[in-house]
């Protein structure tokens, strides 16, 4: 952004040739620069903003990435359970089916000798 100029010399010059005293002219123009210097120097420039913007863009950035970082490794926890639960729920099952076989064994088998004598 191109700085302000606001020449102070030609202030007070357009003021004096409109009739106002030299001495007020100087006090107003000194006054102008004053005011304007002050407002000048605190521009909010593009410059100034994209540099803000960045600083913001990687601090969510990093945020974001310690997220991920953390629900990885939650999910991998929970993945962890749900596989051991997984594999204890199959280990019962297999007990649970030898443990049907054998009932229909005990139940069939005498029956099927009745019917073969």
């Amino acid at each position: 952004m191109a700085a302000v100029n606001f020449d102070t010399l030609k202030y007070v010059q357009q003021l004096t040739d409109a009739g106002v005293a030299r001495s007020v002219a100087e006090i107003h123009a000194m006054t102008m620069e004053q005011a304007m210097g002050f407002y000048v120097n605190n521009l909010v420039t593009k410059d100034y903003l994209d540099a803000r913007f960045d600083v913001s863009d990687a601090k969510v950035e990093r945020r974001l990435s310690e997220q991920d970082t953390k629900f990885e490794k939650r999910f991998a926890e929970q993945d962890a359970k749900f596989e051991q639960r997984f594999n204890k729920a199959e280990s019962d099952m297999r007990v649970l089916k030898w443990g049907q076989a054998l009932v229909v064994a005990a139940v069939l088998l005498p029956q099927l000798a009745k019917l073969v004598v």
